[in-house]
């Protein structure tokens, strides 16, 4: 009797076996129900049809397309409140054994491929399946879960980083405005200066003016005064004569027709007496700006810090590069070059014609020309048009076009001054000696994007300079028509001046 009521024991209760799911064979998780009346998992169901062409239900196969299963509530409800009931049997009888809540043994092995604790009746369920006591399944899952945290805290480090870098670039924006803003004072004060200085020069020369005509006119108003004097006198002379006896008047009245006569000059009107408002006034605004040329300068190209290597150093202007002495703390945003020693104009172009031209001097080693927008930033590479840069370059005293393989170049002289000319439409780039006006090296190619000027002084003390454009108001043909002016035959600064000035002159 004692084996018959342990046997009864270990098994499954009947309610247990009424609320487990055919598929999975442990108790109904979101249990579903089908027309045929037979209950799943909605997981197990749903897994069950997955490589299936026709659904069938996997009980008693019937057919089952374009049917929706229904939730089954009251079975869900009935097996949640089981799952709380069984557990308040195990805490009340003091048992703290996790067992199988299927077979009700107690766990003793692990399968490797489930992932779960097994008891011995769930051998027959995991075929195939390598199955471990339990106490070397705990090793196995923690060596598991240690390479998962080292994963993620690698992903939290790295997070943590670029939250640091995201910080120090916040610090840098800081400073970058900081130091615009000061320099954008300076600038303007400096404009400002000049401005005061010919508001004073011009008040000054209309008072000088104003002056002098005072003078002229003042000079006029005296000799009329000495003139007016003597009339009255001579006026008050001849009537006192008139009134002497009629034969006395008239003994002497030859005598007085003579002396009523007046023998000065008739005064004139001064031509010219009044202030030159015309040359005072008259376009002021326009001539105090062509004026200002003299104490602007006008860069074809500027240079972009933020593209600008931490190895490299650019001038408070942006308009001369070389090495820096120690490497700047710059943010690695993703327009900078690192490792690379380059720099990029801060303007590109995709139409037009431009140019500018750049001061080497005796500079041992640098590489001039453009390059298309996404070239390169983060890792070295080759400079050639293969990678989207069009160049010329001086290195180890040979001077070479950066084709594949470089095509070196004869030059009759050393060039102190390089000139870069850029036609999009017609897909060239040309390279040219300012010394003497010769042609070094000419690339034809198609531009799919965006062209950026590029600098690459390598790392040597001495600068490489781009060379003001001329900020004369009539040196360019751009602005030769009034309606729309040609675009581009000079630098982008200068153009952008010249219209300035064209739409000036038309107002």
């Amino acid at each position: 009797m004692a084996d018959s009521d342990e046997d009864i024991t270990d098994r499954p209760s009947l309610l247990e076996s009424d609320l487990t799911c055919p598929v999975c064979k442990d108790i109904f998780r979101e249990p579903v129900l089908l027309s045929c009346s037979h209950s799943f998992c909605q997981e197990c169901l749903e897994g069950s049809w997955k490589n299936q062409s026709k659904r069938q239900c996997p009980m008693c196969r019937k057919c089952c397309d374009g049917e929706t299963p229904i939730p089954n509530r009251a079975l869900k409800n009935t097996c949640v409140s089981y799952k709380k009931e069984r557990n308040w049997r195990g805490q009340g009888t003091g048992a703290d054994e996790v067992i199988c809540g299927f077979h009700q043994r107690p766990f003793q092995l692990f399968c490797i491929k489930d992932e779960d604790p097994v008891c011995v009746e769930c051998v027959t369920l995991h075929p195939g399946h390598e199955l471990v006591p339990i106490e070397q399944g705990v090793p196995f899952c923690k060596d598991e879960l240690n390479m998962k945290i080292k994963i993620l805290e690698s992903k939290q480090d790295s997070f943590k980083r670029m939250k640091k870098r995201y910080k120090d670039t916040i610090i840098f924006i800081e400073s970058q405005t900081k130091d615009a803003e000061k320099q954008i004072k300076e600038e303007f004060e400096r404009l400002h200066q000049v401005l005061r200085d010919e508001e004073t020069s011009r008040i000054n020369a209309l008072y000088r003016e104003e002056n002098e005509k005072k003078q002229t006119v003042n000079e006029k108003i005296e000799n009329i005064s000495r003139d007016i004097t003597a009339l009255a006198e001579l006026i008050q002379s001849v009537k006192r004569e008139m009134g002497a006896e009629d034969l006395t008047f008239l003994q002497n009245f030859q005598r007085l027709k003579r002396r009523a006569q007046w023998t000065g000059d008739e005064p004139k009107r001064v031509q010219g007496a009044l202030i030159n408002m015309s040359l005072h006034v008259g376009a002021l605004g326009y001539k105090v700006w062509e004026k200002m040329l003299s104490h602007v300068t006008c860069l074809p190209v500027i240079l972009d810090p933020n593209t600008v290597s931490p190895w490299l150093s650019i001038s408070s202007d942006f308009s001369s590069v070389q090495q820096s002495l120690e490497r700047q703390t710059f943010p690695d945003n993703p327009e900078r070059f690192d490792p690379c020693v380059f720099v990029l104009g801060s303007e590109g172009f995709s139409s037009g014609r431009h140019r500018w031209e750049v001061r080497v001097a005796d500079h041992p080693k640098w590489i001039l020309g453009v390059c298309k927008e996404s070239v390169v930033r983060k890792r070295k590479f080759t400079v050639t048009t293969k990678a989207g840069v069009w160049t010329i370059g001086l290195s180890k005293g040979v001077y070479s076009a950066l084709t594949t393989p470089r095509t070196e170049l004869t030059l009759e002289r050393r060039p102190e001054t390089i000139r870069v000319k850029v036609n999009i439409e017609k897909g060239e780039v040309s390279f040219w000696d300012t010394g003497n006006n010769k042609h070094l090296c000419t690339y034809n190619d198609k531009f799919n994007e965006k062209l950026f000027p590029i600098f690459g002084p390598g790392l040597q003390s001495t600068p490489i300079t781009i060379l003001p454009a001329k900020n004369s108001a009539n040196s360019c043909a751009c602005v030769s028509t009034k309606s729309k002016p040609v675009i581009n035959c000079c630098s982008p600064g200068e153009y952008e001046l010249q219209t300035a000035v064209s739409r000036f002159t038309r107002t």
